[in-house]
């Protein structure tokens, strides 16, 4: 296989990635001595000075019924542009999350009005705002349909533990993927967010509501986003992020826990050398294990599927990446043995990468305190101001634990088996994918690139 140059990427997951968008609300705020410091909340908004356990996320969320789920993965232009220019703007190991930005960027999407609209539809790919909500809408169905799976895996195991033909001391099966969202203003914003908004992003996203002040809105972004992403994220934002001029946040949680179909055994894994893109040769610790997978080889490019349960699966890419989605669907049937580091990375774009990812597709308006129109949202001059984004994923032999988080604020301004199996080692710089594919929809939770 020819050593291949870096290349676009076609659909991409989302481990863990947090995302923050940050809008700023032009003109004169109204003092907090005018509207005080409790939380004002309408009847239908959250207190914010309490936080709900991770079991108590939203269980209503719109979704569409996911009727297919196969491990074929369609390219997706927005994707492809995004880790295009991650790829050639980030520095060393990074991981993205495609699906959790998609998220966030339609909260925002809901509020924005005009050319500032018109630019941002631009800028994604589509021809309306409900083109980009119904891809929300068909991963909305997966998550159902993920939880019902593990609740029918957890019914077997049962019966099995009652039959006697599963150990009763056996762990109980357990997979998590949630979505969370949610939609905060600051308490000396008098003006609430228009009815359509709301009735919008709780239709489409099931947002929840929150209020914040400038003395406390660090504390209760971090620990929304703790909370949601299972602790995996414990920190969007920094103590000292400026606060004073925040009108409005927008918010997206993602986090996923699967394990392997079949699990890498434990005692095959061992220490070996890693060679970074750089040159240098590292070690690292090193998975090992010997099955039927999906594989693809050609010229540029090297990869192996390793499915997940509940319909998910990861992909792990040698060489060029160009074209992958179409790569990954021309996969077969191979017995291959795979060698893949263990991986615990955290990945944190909070130095505008994901602002200057917009501004070169386009979008100028949304970040001009002047010229922004985001009134559909709410009667209170706003601009997007800093989008961060912060993922995290754990890889082990059992399984793998991501987690994303994104806010949006808005500041005031049957194939034959070959005798000898196949060999895929992951020594060298490699591209992984987690995704998944449901009603004709490629969802790219996470993905990212190891390369030191």
């Amino acid at each position: 296989m020819k050593t291949a140059k870096r290349s676009k990427i076609a659909g991409l997951l989302c481990a863990a990635a947090v995302m923050l968008s940050a809008l700023s609300a032009c003109g004169t705020a109204p003092s907090e001595t005018d509207y005080g410091n409790e939380v004002r909340t309408e009847p239908t908004e959250q207190n914010t000075d309490t936080m709900e356990e991770p079991h108590l996320w939203a269980e209503q969320i719109s979704a569409r019924k996911t009727e297919t789920v196969n491990r074929t993965m369609k390219a997706d232009p927005f994707d492809e542009r995004l880790f295009d220019y991650l790829s050639r703007n980030a520095e060393g190991n990074y991981m993205a999350s495609p699906l959790s930005f998609r998220y966030a960027l339609g909260l925002l999407l809901a509020g924005a009005e005009g050319e500032t609209k018109a630019e941002l539809l631009n800028a994604l790919g589509v021809s309306s705002e409900e083109e980009w909500t119904a891809y929300c809408l068909d991963f909305n169905g997966f998550v159902e349909y993920f939880a019902a799976d593990l609740e029918k895996e957890i019914a077997d195991f049962e019966e099995g533990v009652g039959q006697g033909w599963i150990p009763a001391d056996a762990a109980k099966p357990f997979r998590a993927l949630r979505v969370a969202n949610s939609v905060w203003k600051a308490d000396r914003i008098p003006q609430n967010f228009k009815d359509a908004y709301r009735e919008s992003v709780e239709r489409n996203y099931a947002a929840e509501y929150r209020s914040f002040t400038p003395e406390n809105a660090v504390e209760k972004i971090n620990e929304w986003a703790d909370v949601k992403t299972e602790h995996m994220i414990q920190r969007l934002l920094p103590e000292d992020y400026p606060t004073d001029q925040l009108a409005v946040v927008l918010m997206n949680a993602l986090y996923f826990k699967d394990s392997w179909q079949n699990e890498f055994p434990k005692y095959r894994t061992k220490e070996d050398d890693f060679h970074t893109r750089g040159g240098q040769t590292v070690k690292k610790e090193f998975m090992t294990t010997e099955d039927h997978f999906s594989y693809y080889e050609d010229e540029d490019t090297k990869l192996v599927i390793l499915p997940m349960k509940g319909g998910v699966s990861m992909a792990f890419a040698l060489g060029s990446r160009e074209g992958i989605a179409g790569k990954i669907s021309k996969a077969g049937a191979e017995t291959v043995r795979v060698k893949i580091p263990k991986m615990d990375l955290e990945t944190d774009f909070s130095k505008g990468e994901f602002v200057d990812f917009l501004k070169s597709s386009g979008v100028s308006l949304a970040f001009d305190a002047g010229r922004a129109d985001f009134s559909a949202m709410i009667d209170h001059p706003v601009y997007v101001s800093d989008i961060i984004q912060k993922t995290r994923i754990k890889l082990d032999e059992e399984g793998v634990e991501a987690a994303a988080v994104t806010a949006v604020m808005d500041r005031t301004t049957a194939d034959v088996i070959p005798e000898e199996p196949k060999e895929f080692t992951a020594d060298e710089p490699f591209s992984f994918f987690i995704y998944t594919t449901c009603n004709d929809t490629t969802a790219v939770l996470f993905a990212g690139e190891i390369v030191e």
